[in-house]
């Protein structure tokens, strides 16, 4: 058995060989697999390292949790009463959306659009309501996230600023959208 980060990562079935440069900038940790390997296995068991290290969080953090300072949190998610994850995943990403004790996830594609009608399925079950069909996801030249849902009658639009972080403005403009986040001023 190996010591030391590096010995450690070089243990991990399908890593060909590793780098650890924490000294200079720009530096980090490269790692070459082996054809074949098992890429999604291999970042599993990194984090759990990284984890194990320090370096990381054994979960990723809420939405709510990810911005800098408490004091700076928007009105508009403060007032959510949910917790969202996006985790990203090899060929996909898990939303979760939480209310009290009801959690709801989903496992879609790695494109907006899926992304947001997973959390938009999610956030509906949540809160118990009927769930929308996300008919369109875009980037505004202007930098906002504008999301367009059918509920079967109406259509309606949710907008944020991807000045807020693409996540974060994610989850403003899909609960914009549902009616559950109240449109800023």
């Amino acid at each position: 058995m190996k010591t030391g980060l590096t010995g450690r990562i070089e243990e991990i079935p399908g890593v060909a060989a590793v780098t650890v440069d924490l000294t200079e900038e720009g530096g980090g940790i490269n790692i070459r697999l082996d054809p074949g390997a098992d890429e999604e296995t291999v970042m599993e068991r990194l984090h759990e390292i990284l984890v194990a290290y320090g370096v990381r969080a054994s979960r990723p953090p809420t939405v709510e949790e990810a911005l800098p300072d408490p004091g700076d949190v928007p009105p508009e998610l403060k007032s959510l009463g949910v917790s969202v994850r996006l985790v990203p995943l090899e060929k996909g990403a898990r939303v979760e959306v939480q209310k009290g004790d009801i959690r709801s996830h989903r496992l879609v594609a790695a494109n907006p659009r899926s992304i947001a009608q997973g959390m938009a399925d999610a956030w509906c079950r949540v809160a118990g309501k009927v769930p929308v069909d996300v008919i369109g996801a875009s980037i505004a030249d202007d930098g906002m996230i504008v999301i367009l849902v059918r509920d079967g009658e109406a259509e309606r639009t949710g907008v944020a600023s991807v000045s807020l972080g693409w996540e974060r403005a994610l989850v403003l403009a899909v609960g914009r959208a549902l009616g559950l986040v109240p449109v800023a001023d």
